[in-house]
């Protein structure tokens, strides 16, 4: 069995997203509102320490503690969603974090010590939404429909990430409390949608027998797939954590700042234009070897960074590398949900933003020891080179299954 491929859709742009399952749109608009609202995320460390005067060791200590609450949070969701269902674990979620920041709004003028650890509280039920929502999109799409759902998903992940932080920066100079609450509102508001738009009923296109809800086991095939899609978020992740150092060395720190900052709009606006023509024009080629085409893309565009210092370069790298990260992101949980017994899809959703998570929480660490001892030209290099055997791993899993 092979990674799937369906007929190529004869529409394009975002005709390609017509005739998909009314909850998926449901879904979609709810995604925009999370990302869009997520305020006290976008500006967590300024929040720590501009407004609360936490020292730069304890906002990191607090961020930290909360990237571990998260991935908790994430791993927890997937099993108690096999359980119980997926929409009342997902509605508990984000009413905790509604609640959370509303408390953080109500006591941030008089009891701002609490604040951090109420921010702490709110992260496990922030990071089980994630896999939660990825989880009723393939309960809700039919199996031929799965890549045009989560392509729409990643979009409207990218349409609440490119206003987010606009409006979060609006808020954050006019009153902390504003940002708390504003936040709290829009969650709330896609809790009522969530409420009220999505039915109880969530495996609508599921075919599996009785029998089959009792597997128990996760299939060897995704556990592979984890690994190789932890060690792409080692690679990924050194755009947000190399790039802005590179930059800094390159043109100073504000000259820096803001050509990385513009640099991260032209990804913004190449995933807007080109996530749809992308998941139309590799619809054919299935999951893995679409994947392993997103690694070529990759080991272009870092390839360049290791070599470029004009910085129009830097933005024609960067538009090459997004291709990749548009058919990383709408093709793995595709991947995922195709192989995922019915009772443990959850589980596998969380499994995959874990291993995401993992690796991001690893490349600071990796890149920062690697350029202690040599420059951002080699630790490209490597990425590059970490690119390329991962295209390697993506073709040689395809192989194997279609054995």
């Amino acid at each position: 069995m092979s990674s799937i491929r369906t007929t190529r859709p004869s529409v394009t742009g975002l005709s390609l997203y017509r005739g998909l399952e009314k909850n998926i749109y449901i879904l979609f608009i709810i995604r925009i509102i999370n990302r869009f609202g997520d305020f006290v995320q976008l500006l967590l460390v300024l929040i720590l320490t501009g407004n609360l005067n936490l020292t730069p060791a304890q906002a990191g200590f607090f961020v930290s503690c909360s990237v571990i609450a998260t991935m908790f949070g994430q791993f927890s969701s997937g099993y108690v969603a096999d359980r119980w269902g997926r929409k009342i674990p997902l509605v508990i979620c984000q009413v905790v974090v509604s609640i959370s920041y509303l408390s953080c709004a109500l006591m941030v003028r008089s009891f701002p010590h609490l604040v951090p650890y109420l921010i702490l509280l709110s992260s496990p039920f922030r990071g089980g939404t994630s896999p939660l929502t990825n989880t009723m999109v393939a309960d809700f799409s039919r199996p031929e429909q799965l890549s045009q759902s989560f392509s729409l998903l990643y979009l409207g992940t990218n349409i609440g990430v490119a206003l987010g932080p606009v409006a979060a920066s609006f808020l954050y100079a006019r009153s902390i409390v504003l940002l708390f609450a504003f936040s709290s509102l829009l969650i709330f508001l896609s809790t009522l949608l969530l409420i009220f738009g999505i039915p109880k009923s969530e495996t609508m296109y599921t075919k599996e027998t009785a029998h089959s809800s009792k597997t128990l086991r996760m299939p060897p095939v995704l556990i592979i797939f984890f690994g190789l899609f932890a060690l792409y978020g080692l690679a990924y992740a050194q755009n947000t954590f190399t790039l802005p150092l590179q930059f800094a060395s390159l043109y100073g720190e504000m000259l820096g700042t803001s050509r990385y900052a513009l640099l991260m709009t032209v990804n913004a606006v190449t995933v807007l234009l080109a996530t749809a023509f992308l998941t139309t024009w590799t619809h054919r080629l299935g999951q893995l070897c679409s994947m392993a085409l997103a690694m070529v893309f990759y080991v272009v565009g870092y390839g360049m960074y290791a070599r470029c210092t004009a910085f129009p370069f830097f933005l024609v790298a960067t538009c090459i590398w997004t291709f990749g990260e548009i058919l990383m992101a709408t093709n793995a949980n595709v991947f995922v949900n195709a192989y995922a017994p019915p009772s443990l899809r959850s589980r596998c959703n969380a499994s995959l933003t874990i291993a995401s998570s993992l690796g991001h929480s690893i490349a600071p660490t990796a890149g920062g020891l690697w350029l202690a001892v040599s420059g951002y030209t080699q630790l490209w290099g490597i990425s590059a080179a970490l690119c390329f055997l991962l295209g390697c791993g993506y073709v040689a899993l395809n192989k194997y299954l279609k054995s």
